[in-house]
């Protein structure tokens, strides 16, 4: 496992400005969350291939802007509507093959649009785009999508068997009323990838230790289900102070990654 942090914390920052202060301020693993279409172009693809290995900083994953849209053009019963989502799709699977980025991360549709078996055909439409250019693409459980459910997600993950692959956002799942031990017990085999934050009496959305999260003891049930992956703070830009706060954040993950492993 190692700790990552997200340029989404960093938001509304640019995100090219977003990934040059996390990389200033130490952090050796990133997720980047592209904000508009026009950060998918090969020239700004080239631009943050060159700020990582200036850094010599790795990126796991990619959080594309395409929530908003992927119930009405990927899951959408117009077919050429999913076509044209697919095509777009690959401008950002190049940039994830330029930048070295595994993991592609979905929030997927909106509850009640389409059946488990039409979404999961989707899914898998998407995935096998993108392994032409190395990237798995993942599904983030998220409040008030589909995936909020921990029915929904076990029944994806019987359908696509081995090809289902998730990123587990642990405040997404505080919010959704999903119990975390029980996501995990159930679905950690498909576990990829974690977006992980503390929570509390203060919120569900807290920095590392400002809450109640029994965040070394998650780890370990997820180590126990075989996830060797990143461990992304991903925290909502009113929810710290500074860069410097999160990279302290980003330490403390390191930290509690290390007590995992012991355990």
């Amino acid at each position: 496992m190692k700790a990552a942090v997200s340029t989404a914390c960093l938001f509304p920052k640019p995100t090219e400005d977003a990934l040059y202060d996390l990389c200033l301020h130490g952090i050796q693993t990133v997720e980047i969350f592209l904000n508009a279409p026009c950060e998918c172009r090969p020239v700004y693809a080239n631009d943050l291939s060159a700020m990582l290995r200036r850094f010599g900083i790795t990126c796991c994953s990619v959080h594309p802007w395409t929530a908003p849209n992927e119930s009405f053009m990927l899951f959408s019963r117009y077919p050429r509507r999913c076509s044209d989502f697919l095509e777009e799709a690959k401008q950002v699977f190049a940039l994830m093959q330029k930048i070295g980025a595994k993991y592609y991360v979905l929030h997927g549709c909106y509850p009640g649009r389409v059946s488990p078996e039409i979404y999961c055909e989707r899914f898998h439409l998407l995935s096998e785009t993108a392994k032409g250019f190395g990237v798995t693409v993942t599904q983030e459980n998220v409040h008030l999508f589909e995936s909020q459910s921990l029915k929904f997600l076990k029944e994806f993950c019987r359908i696509l068997g081995d090809e289902a692959r998730l990123t587990f956002d642990t405040k997404q799942a505080v919010r959704a009323g999903m119990s975390i031990d029980e996501a995990v017990r159930l679905l950690g085999k498909h576990i990829v990838h974690v977006h992980l934050s503390d929570h509390g009496d203060l919120g569900d959305c807290l920095r590392i230790g400002k809450g109640r999260f029994q965040i070394a003891q998650f780890l370990s049930a997820l180590r126990a289900q075989g996830f060797d992956g990143a461990v992304t703070l991903e925290l909502y830009r009113e929810a710290f102070g500074s860069t410097a706060e999160l990279a302290e954040d980003w330490q403390k993950i390191e930290r509690l990654i290390r007590i995992a492993e012991k355990t």
